[in-house]
């Protein structure tokens, strides 16, 4: 059974890796991204630590969704 073991290790590595390339999108660019955007707007002479532009950024996106939702259901009949 070794070509099950190839298959399954190359599964294993491909799934992985997606997983990965997912992460850093999300946690990267848009809750890090985004918080550091907001805490160089907010001051503009520091320069914001990791964990503190991703906070910010996790509680931006989780404002923006809530918004949206209390939008939505105010433009509901």
């Amino acid at each position: 059974m070794p070509l099950g073991d190839i298959a399954g290790e190359a599964l294993g590595g491909v799934f992985r890796f997606i997983a990965r390339v997912v992460f850093e999108i999300v946690v990267e660019w848009l809750l890090r991204g985004t918080g550091a955007l907001i805490l160089r707007l907010i001051r503009p002479r520091h320069e914001p630590d990791d964990a503190t532009a991703i906070l910010t950024g996790l509680v931006f996106w989780i404002a923006m969704i809530a918004l949206g939702f209390w939008v939505y259901e105010q433009a509901a009949p």
